[in-house]
């Protein structure tokens, strides 16, 4: 997204009721259909059988970061709270609480600002996609 301000001392429409050039370059600068940077995670001390498929995308914006974490497993995959980890590619500047589905369940992450570093909850031999998702503070 970008940082171009709101032209709030111009009128939002025209007098035929259409938006006025300003406001449709705002709304275009902050909504550009943004695609977010992917990145390939290297997810330490997951017991799997088989070889998973992991992706990772994040978007950074105003000074936040969203990410999303997908691991598909194999066959099946195990975590471990504090020992199965992620190292994240981009700033972390307060530790928050991760998001993570697998199948129906819901289960919460760490990520830890100070080492960059998201810890997966514990999971015992999942089957099911799991996504994981989470907003820092960069």
């Amino acid at each position: 997204m970008s940082n171009i301000a709101a032209p709030i001392a111009d009128k939002l429409l025209d007098d035929g009721g259409k938006l006025r050039p300003s406001w449709v370059e705002y709304f275009s600068a902050s909504d550009r259909g943004d695609v977010g940077t992917t990145w390939s995670p290297t997810v330490v001390d997951l017991i799997s059988v088989g070889v998973p498929t992991i992706s990772g995308v994040y978007y950074q914006n105003y000074g936040f970061t969203d990410f999303v974490v997908k691991i598909v497993p194999a066959t099946s995959v195990s975590s471990t709270l504090g020992t199965t980890t992620i190292a994240l590619p981009f700033g972390v500047t307060a530790d928050v609480v991760a998001n993570t589905v697998a199948g129906s369940g819901v289960f919460f992450g760490i990520v830890n600002a100070a080492s960059r570093t998201l810890f997966l909850p514990t999971l015992s031999a999942v089957t099911f996609p799991i996504t994981i998702t989470g907003t820092v503070k960069n």
